[in-house]
């Protein structure tokens, strides 16, 4: 496990505070799509955050559609679903993984050739479902995110690519990003490339899922707003307490010409009582005195913005309606200047 580092920037004279980054986190920042995202500067942009949770949610369709794992079915799925229906991939699935099992435990003494037919036929029309709905996802995200790009005038290479390869005699899909000789499941034997079709899909990678559920991306937009500042920040750092309890702060600001710092929490979700006395509860075992609430919420009851400055917390609301000079605005410099009126 690795040790805390210490972390006391000059020019402060302020007590340091011991601050680890984990692993996993580290990784999801350093996937260059993510960093990419991060550097658009646009990640409270309310149009742009549209557009990428929509992306999100279609790289997820893909990516789910490109596991190879078995579900569990019953007959009644089975009956209850119309599996040639276009765009049912779910039913498909579920139909397929039936066909297959029955297809393997076939006893080899029966010859039933029109079984076998039909089992061959409904897996191919189904392997063909799967096939262009990819493309059809794929092209959908390429279309969305090209549109924003040519509005804004910026390029946004925030996509990956996942090569997958096709049986051309039954367009199963035989395996992602690296060509393997196999021997697919209708028979053929893929000995080289020449018996696939390629098809590259465009879509967020996993780092890049992680990052945009993780909220991890309402943290880096607080951040930019924070430099935009003058401030010198950390994002996304566990801070070990006094108490010896480590507690995971989304944004560390320190301002210079007063040697003052603050802590801020990002919430894309209603605040609650809950919520600001954890957050006074972690600023006060860390040493902190003061700190914001950043929230996408429009609303934010009369009594939690009293509950707050009575602990000397300033909660921010609406910050994805909000242009960037706004929230700058609503930011106050130093000890002094943060008063909660």
């Amino acid at each position: 496990m690795k040790e805390y580092e210490i972390y006391n920037p000059s020019g402060f004279s302020l007590p340091a505070l011991k601050i680890k980054k984990r692993k996993s986190r580290k990784n999801i920042e350093n996937d260059s799509t993510v960093d990419n995202l991060i550097k658009s500067k646009l990640l409270l942009n309310l149009k742009f955050n549209t557009l990428y949770l929509d992306i999100l949610s279609i790289s997820k369709e893909i990516i789910d559609y490109l596991k190879f794992d078995k579900k569990k079915i019953s007959f009644q799925d089975i009956l209850s679903k119309d599996s040639k229906k276009e765009g049912n991939i779910e039913q498909y699935k579920t139909l397929k993984f039936l066909i297959d099992f029955v297809k393997t435990n076939l006893s080899p003494n029966i010859e039933n050739k029109q079984l076998k037919e039909f089992i061959s036929e409904q897996i191919e029309k189904g392997n063909i479902i799967i096939k262009e709905k990819l493309i059809e996802l794929s092209k959908n995200i390429q279309n969305k995110l090209s549109n924003f790009e040519e509005k804004v005038k910026i390029d946004m290479p925030i996509l990956s690519i996942t090569t997958v390869y096709f049986c051309k005699k039954c367009n199963k899909i035989i395996c992602l990003d690296k060509f393997k000789r196999s021997k697919c499941s209708c028979g053929a034997d893929i000995t080289n490339i020449a018996y696939v079709e390629q098809i590259p899909l465009n879509h967020f990678n996993k780092n890049m899922v992680n990052f945009l559920e993780s909220n991890y991306w309402f943290e880096h937009g607080v951040d930019y707003i924070l430099r935009k500042k003058n401030f010198q920040t950390l994002v996304g750092y566990d801070v070990l307490g006094n108490s010896g309890v480590p507690h995971e702060i989304d944004n560390i600001a320190y301002y210079k010409d007063e040697n003052y710092r603050f802590f801020c929490e990002c919430k894309n979700s209603e605040v609650t009582e809950k919520d600001i006395f954890i957050f006074s509860g972690k600023m006060i075992d860390i040493g902190g005195i003061s700190g914001y609430i950043f929230t996408t919420t429009e609303n934010v009851p009369k009594e939690l913005n009293r509950l707050a400055r009575s602990k000397n917390i300033k909660i921010i609301k609406d910050a994805l309606k909000k242009n960037v000079e706004s929230l700058i605005r609503e930011i106050k410099e130093g000890e002094n200047g943060f008063s909660l009126k």
